[in-house]
């Protein structure tokens, strides 16, 4: 389906063509993957920030002894990102770590079992595991910028592993293999909309 097509208008988002594509695909397994998204941190908003960091007792006995000082959580490079709602994002901090196939990752990107520090204890708590998570860290390999929607599998990233994709016996259209992190940037009745919307093409 070609990338020039006229996107769907959804809840106010230009949602790319591209997503409603059947695909024999499925979601990816960390332990093939080693979540190699995560190996270059992700960009948060100034409000993300403040939630982890305020949320650090909780998230430390997640972590490695050696990661556990907030102070290092965050690169400290902010600037001004229109697509935030702050107005302003900084990136997590990444760390050596030569386990990992990339050879460094987020530093909450947990060693042992390539698990998401901030994720697991959401999860710990009962919470939803996004609770503490990113908004694009969640989001990947679906992105945003503006009003649009896309799904981004033409970077470096992608190209290395880190794509969130791997084969299976039967197409799916690709709306439903992410669906959680489309109904996240569309709210449920977006997704029901776009979901409405691809069953009618």
């Amino acid at each position: 389906m070609a990338d020039d097509v006229e996107p769907l208008l959804i809840n106010g988002k230009r949602v790319q063509r591209k997503l409603l594509e059947m695909r024999p695909t499925q979601r990816c397994l960390t332990t093939e993957c080693q979540s190699y998204c995560c190996s270059g941190g992700v960009w948060v908003d100034l409000a993300e920030k403040g939630k982890i960091l305020a949320s650090a007792a909780q998230v430390k006995p997640y972590l490695p002894p050696e990661r556990r000082d907030e102070s290092k959580w965050f690169d400290g490079v902010q600037e001004d990102d229109v697509d935030f709602p702050s107005g302003r994002g900084e990136g997590t901090a990444v760390v050596i770590d030569l386990t990992h196939k990339a050879g460094a990752t987020c530093i909450f990107l947990r060693p042992e079992d390539r698990y998401c520090a901030l994720q697991f204890s959401s999860i710990a708590r009962g919470e939803h595991p996004w609770t503490l998570k990113p908004f694009y860290c969640a989001l990947h390999p679906i992105t945003t910028e503006g009003d649009s929607v896309e799904l981004d599998d033409e970077n470096e990233i992608y190209a290395e592993g880190g794509h969130c994709q791997r084969e299976a016996g039967a197409p799916m259209p690709l709306y439903i293999t992410f669906e959680g992190e489309l109904r996240l940037v569309l709210g449920d009745s977006g997704y029901e909309e776009l979901k409405r919307a691809a069953e009618a093409l």
